[in-house]
């Protein structure tokens, strides 16, 4: 938990927009920025959570009690990747993750981030496990963590989803990925926008997620091609640490054929594509 005399290591950063209609909407980012608090301070971890908020004051004596640090998105039209950026510019931690209010972090995840053996130059991954929804959400962090251990659906590997207790078995598609990203390691761009963590200065290398006005999907995966084109070195965490994402009502937006364009540019040349000026995550058009 971050006290007032030491900088966090780590800020955590999300973005927030309420949805009346759907009963978890608070309950998600209330137990987002509880559990990294409670883990934190449990774990000796010096961290803050940054929360863009597309409706200023919704979240106002609800999440902030707990530490959050609230920030209003500057301008109306609304993407997500947009409020990463803003969330990460802000950001006073040494190294940032971007995750999902969605996501709960489990106890020997959060250990590995309070042990000191974080490094710059570094891109740390990890596999998603998507749990069945909540009707409603329990009254603690450990209910909620043992939940999630017990009704994990999917998990989001490397290469697909898989069942769990099962592997992903496709040594073909393995190959094959790792002859066509030679001599760079395969990104890990599956649910990438839920756990994408660096040193802050690598996140100001690649100038955060191309601010375009566009749908959200595959800027992610932007991010994490350029991060490893430019010579950062993936470290994918392995279980027992997990991170969690409890499954809610959703509508997955259509990807942006420029952007899948850019990253197949990328991998054919092997080098980042920095679309950004300087500027990035401050004022948005």
């Amino acid at each position: 938990m971050l006290s007032t005399s030491v900088a966090p290591t780590i800020s955590f950063v999300t973005y927030y927009r309420h949805y009346p209609d759907t009963p978890t909407s608070l309950d998600r980012i209330r137990f987002f920025a509880r559990s990294v608090q409670e883990l934190s301070k449990q774990h000796g971890l010096e961290s803050e959570v940054v929360i863009v908020e597309r409706q200023p004051g919704v979240l106002a004596g609800t999440v902030e009690p707990l530490g959050a640090r609230i920030i209003p998105y500057p301008k109306t039209q609304f993407l997500g990747h947009l409020a990463f950026n803003v969330g990460v510019k802000h950001a006073t931690g040494e190294y940032i993750v971007v995750s999902s209010r969605d996501s709960l972090f489990n106890s020997e995840l959060m250990r590995f981030l309070a042990s000191g053996n974080l490094k710059p130059h570094t891109l740390y991954r990890i596999d998603r496990r998507d749990v069945k929804e909540l009707e409603r959400y329990p009254d603690s962090v450990s209910e909620l963590l043992r939940y999630c251990s017990d009704n994990t659906q999917r998990i989001n590997g490397i290469w697909d989803a898989y069942l769990p207790g099962k592997r992903w078995a496709r040594p073909a598609v393995s190959f094959l990925m790792r002859v066509l990203f030679f001599p760079y390691q395969v990104p890990h761009t599956n649910a990438c926008g839920d756990f994408t963590l660096m040193h802050r200065d690598d996140w100001r290398r690649i100038r955060g997620y191309p601010q375009v006005i566009s749908a959200g999907l595959h800027l992610d995966s932007f991010a994490i091609y350029s991060a490893i084109f430019s010579g950062v070195r993936q470290v994918v965490l392995r279980d027992p640490m997990r991170l969690y994402h409890v499954d809610h009502p959703r509508t997955e937006p259509a990807p942006s054929q420029n952007i899948i364009e850019c990253l197949k540019l990328m991998r054919f040349a092997k080098r980042p594509m920095i679309l950004n000026d300087e500027s990035w995550g401050d004022d948005i058009a």
